[in-house]
């Protein structure tokens, strides 16, 4: 039976634009890179109504000896995030990445989330070198995304704002700690393995948007959020770690939207319409390590739980 939620969830990727999918090509073969990497999910406005932009992809392993991409700008803001997978250490990215941001050479080393403002240029990657998979991902405030090669303000137009890099996480839920009103949270389950990795909001990098990210290594729990409802749509990812099986998310995930549960074991995107009431949200006998990330189009993380 089709539940009337289901055309929410996304479990696969379709093809970049061609000209973009034309241009890594020819990239990847100029600079003779031995890149492996596998095009996971991907959401916007043409898969989803009123949905923004979601990128992910696998990059496996191997190295680029040349300029990956150009050098371009957006009317929008976008996040570009590079995540370690290493257990004992995800925030180390075990390579190196170098990639040109507002005319600045910059070396990346550890997991790390990259806010570019509306204006900013940014790329090419000059280079890369990956010893242990590390996930990519580009979320973007628009429906559809679109590049220029020029500045977005033009040559006479006054100076952006430059890019913010963030690479740890921030203390979450304080306000459950002063707020009387505010419920409690979600017991955690003894058995869950978990390590959280990586987060932004508007407080953190100024105009950047709701970003999280947390690994979950084993075991059961779920995510300490009770059913609520935001005035904004929500991304709730969940991504298999197995380069054998990226699909696979080595156990079972559910979660409420409505009236409905929906239960995963396939790497999904959940893409949450504004208003709507959801969670919770369940890991369920996780075998194999995931990767879970929620966004979302506002400045600051709200929603109906944290009202009075």
């Amino acid at each position: 039976m089709t539940l009337k939620y289901s055309d929410c969830i996304i479990t696969d990727a379709r093809p970049k634009p061609a000209d973009v999918e034309k241009l890594y090509s020819a990239q990847l073969r100029w600079n003779k890179s031995t890149l492996e990497f596998s095009h996971i999910l991907n959401v916007n406005g043409d898969r989803i109504k009123d949905f923004f932009h979601v990128d992910c992809t696998w990059l496996w392993g191997g190295s680029s000896e040349g300029p990956i991409d150009e050098n371009h700008a957006h009317d929008f803001g976008e996040v570009i995030g590079f995540v370690g997978s290493s257990r004992e250490d995800p925030h180390n990215l075990n390579g190196e990445i170098r990639l040109m941001i507002d005319d600045q050479e910059i070396r990346l080393t550890k997991s790390c989330l990259i806010f570019v403002p509306p204006g900013v240029m940014h790329g090419p990657v000059l280079n890369m070198r990956i010893d242990k998979p590390v996930f990519f991902v580009t979320i973007a405030l628009t429906g559809r995304y679109s590049r220029q090669s020029i500045p977005v303000n033009g040559p006479e137009q006054p100076r952006k704002e430059s890019f913010s890099i963030v690479y740890d996480t921030k203390t979450r839920f304080t306000v459950a700690a002063t707020d009387k009103n505010a419920p409690p949270p979600i017991p955690r389950d003894p058995s869950l393995r978990s390590t959280r990795l990586l987060h932004l909001e508007d407080d953190i990098a100024q105009g950047s948007f709701y970003v999280d990210f947390v690994w979950i290594w084993e075991g059961n729990g779920g995510a300490p959020a009770p059913e609520h409802a935001h005035d904004w749509v929500e991304l709730i990812a969940m991504v298999g770690g197995d380069r054998e099986h990226p699909y696979d998310l080595g156990g079972t995930m559910s979660i409420v939207l409505g009236d409905e549960t929906h239960y995963m074991t396939r790497s999904s995107l959940v893409c949450v319409p504004r208003g709507l009431k959801h969670c919770p949200w369940k890991f369920i006998g996780i075998k194999k390590p995931t990767l879970v990330f929620t966004a979302g189009p506002s400045a600051m993380y709200s929603g109906s739980h944290k009202k009075d």
